[in-house]
């Protein structure tokens, strides 16, 4: 029953959180099995991510660090932040991504900081690397995928437990079509969606212009006229549902990330009633038992 897989598929859910948000609240509406991804942008303080991270682990939760290498100055600079981290927190999980198109420093890749030791130095053994389903604007796609290869021969010869953590999208069909190309080129690597959670229409639509999310886009534009009111926030309920219908055991898909747009607490609560099964589906949709947005 489809309400089985969707909850099964959200059981253990990520969100994340901006430090820039952190200000904002007091408290995390979350359950000690969701952990929270905490972004590291090419803009943000080290000091803010650093107090982000300190904020998380005070309520109890596991916070999973944005560690991206462009932004990065040198190894050092590394080996230095992830020694801040450890100070704060004794999460084993991190995310190693390229970060922004711009470098800022030595570091050219993730590759680099994976094969450099220094995550296994300071004891982080569960480690999400960055999935693109619908390419990069910052990395051509030849270059995503020797990558991706690469990073996988590292699980073999390193023994490094990877998991792949994709950006978000709005159509399903370009996701799975990504996914069943990992299984048929053998890649084992699990897979954990990245979903946009509930946001108005116009929000959405910024974000992914931001992003650069690519054929997502085009989805979104051609299915304006499906949008009523474009500043009422909305959940893509029919692509949550083809997402768990696709997971399954044979399936990459394992695991299910969210990303906040339409606000950090009221998107934990919405999250949280998919997680305990408190809603029905009717006409490929979800309807919660109690009104979040």
């Amino acid at each position: 029953m489809i309400k089985e897989k969707i909850i099964s598929l959200i059981d253990g859910f990520t969100i994340e959180l901006n430090p820039k948000v952190r200000h904002k609240i007091n408290t995390i509406p979350l359950e000690k099995k969701n952990n929270v991804y905490i972004t590291y942008l090419p803009d943000a303080s080290e000091n803010d991510i650093l107090e982000t991270i300190e904020f998380v682990s005070k309520n109890n939760l596991t916070p999973i660090t944005h560690l991206p290498a462009r932004t990065m100055k040198n190894l050092d600079h590394v080996r230095q932040f992830l020694s801040q981290v450890r100070e704060r927190t004794d999460s084993k999980k991190i995310l190693v991504i390229g970060g922004g198109g711009n470098q800022l420093g030595q570091i050219t890749s993730s590759l680099e900081i994976l094969n450099s030791g220094l995550l296994e130095e300071n004891n982080f053994n569960e480690i999400g690397i960055a999935g693109h389903p619908e390419g990069s604007p910052d990395i051509s796609q030849e270059t995503i995928d020797n990558f991706l290869n690469d990073k996988f021969e590292l699980t073999k010869t390193k023994g490094l437990n990877l998991e792949l953590v994709t950006q978000f999208f709005f159509n399903a069909a370009p996701f799975i079509n990504w996914c069943e190309e990992l299984t048929k080129k053998k890649i084992t690597i699990p897979v954990r969606v990245g979903f946009p959670g509930p946001a108005s229409f116009k929000t959405l639509l910024n974000f992914g212009l931001m992003s650069g999310v690519g054929n997502s886009i085009n989805f979104l534009k051609k299915n304006s006229s499906k949008v009523s009111d474009l500043l009422t926030k909305t959940s893509n309920d029919e692509m949550l549902i083809s997402l768990a219908e696709f997971a399954n055991k044979n399936s990459p898909l394992k695991s299910f990330h969210c990303f906040p747009f339409g606000g950090f607490e009221k998107t934990c609560l919405w999250l949280n009633e998919l997680q305990k099964g408190e809603f029905t589906i009717e006409n490929q949709q979800l309807k919660l038992h109690k009104k979040i947005f």
